[in-house]
């Protein structure tokens, strides 16, 4: 496998949009929200619109054809947030993610940016074992969240800190 990460062009924009919408269609499903919260390929194209202003969106290609992205936004004191990474199912469990990992340290090394964070909701236990696996080590914050729509209510829950409070 010949893998390779390049930054975003436009002959690369609708594609990455659609997979944009996909995963974001993904956690609506790993979360059970309802059809009505779901993206649609044109929110996924002004996501994407967006996160080209605020910050570097890269493909990620195996023997030449597009098979992922991730998106990396950049704040002040020198850190960044990986937002998202996404990889086409069929490529998953290959070692693709890690080795994109370890490319998006040495971007970041170049860019001289001290820390990377990294958001995972408590349901994605999969993400959460794959980012520690690539060094995420600090629990940074943790954002509480409060549902009006009953429908998004979760049974679930988790201990953290002394706390227990639903898993989303």
């Amino acid at each position: 496998m010949n893998i390779s990460i390049k930054e975003l062009n436009e002959d690369m924009f609708t594609i990455t949009a659609e997979m944009i919408t996909e995963l974001l269609n993904y956690h609506r499903n790993l979360n059970n929200a309802p059809k009505q919260y779901w993206h649609t390929l044109e929110e996924g194209k002004e996501t994407l619109k967006e996160w080209r202003n605020t910050g570097s969106v890269y493909n990620i290609f195996c023997n030449g054809e597009v098979i992922g992205f991730f998106y990396v936004r950049y704040g002040g004191q020198n850190v960044a947030w990986l937002e998202d990474l996404y990889i086409v199912e069929r490529y998953r469990g290959k070692g693709i993610g890690k080795y994109v990992m370890s490319k998006l340290d040495e971007i970041m090394t170049e860019k001289d940016i001290v820390s990377i964070f990294v958001d995972v909701i408590p349901r994605n236990i999969s993400a959460m074992k794959f980012y520690r696996e690539c060094g995420f080590d600090h629990l940074n914050m943790i954002q509480l969240r409060k549902n009006y729509d009953k429908r998004l209510d979760k049974e679930d829950e988790v201990q953290i800190l002394g706390f227990n409070l639903k898993k989303y």
